[in-house]
């Protein structure tokens, strides 16, 4: 069995075009699983901007896995804030995860979450959520095994597919409802007519 050294530590400066390089082919991979992830023209320059962005802000780590210097996984992690009605103000979010395959399964995403979970602890945060595609089985798997549990189930519905395609045929009518209206029962004593 070979033994695989892996270093986790936080993005420098020049890690960033080998961060995108990995998002890549983490989209490449997830537009395989739905074509809900194909990118724009634009995609990997917006995501590049986007990312050159967030590094800078103290509610962004973003740590690397390496292998002899080399690139093999990346995690991007938020401090978001949640919605003012809820107790909990701030919310830890594991933004995009990506290990490349020749090293899934042996433990790389579960040093970079160590990581990550020091730094939303010491950022006074209780809870940490991430999506993961309902197509993405393998992930699923690994996240639920690091203890991730279902919280919130995202639908979607194609406008261009069966049933929207029917319901949009379709002129909207007025439903309506029969309101039945209960008696009143006179309880105790019925009165006696004098």
């Amino acid at each position: 069995t070979e033994t695989v050294r892996i270093e986790v530590r936080e993005a420098r400066p020049e890690d960033l075009p080998g961060v995108v390089g990995l998002w890549e082919q983490m989209i490449e991979h997830h537009t395989r699983l739905s074509h809900h992830f194909t990118l724009s023209r634009d995609g990997v320059r917006s995501f590049s901007k986007y990312l050159a962005r967030k590094f800078s802000e103290k509610s962004t780590k973003l740590l690397v896995a390496t292998q002899d210097g080399r690139l093999v996984g990346f995690m991007l992690c938020l401090l978001s804030p949640n919605a003012p009605v809820f107790k909990e103000k701030t919310l830890g979010v594991v933004s995009d995860v990506y290990v490349c395959p020749e090293l899934r399964k042996r433990g790389v995403a579960r040093e970079m979450l160590k990581v990550a979970l020091r730094w939303f602890k010491k950022n006074r945060v209780t809870t940490v959520q991430l999506s993961v595609a309902a197509a993405n089985l393998e992930a699923r798997a690994a996240w639920g095994q690091l203890g991730f549990k279902p919280h919130m189930m995202m639908k979607r519905l194609d406008l261009d597919k069966f049933p929207a395609t029917q319901m949009l045929s379709e002129e909207p009518r007025v439903v309506r409802k029969k309101v039945v209206k209960k008696k009143k029962r006179l309880s105790g004593l019925r009165r006696k007519a004098a």
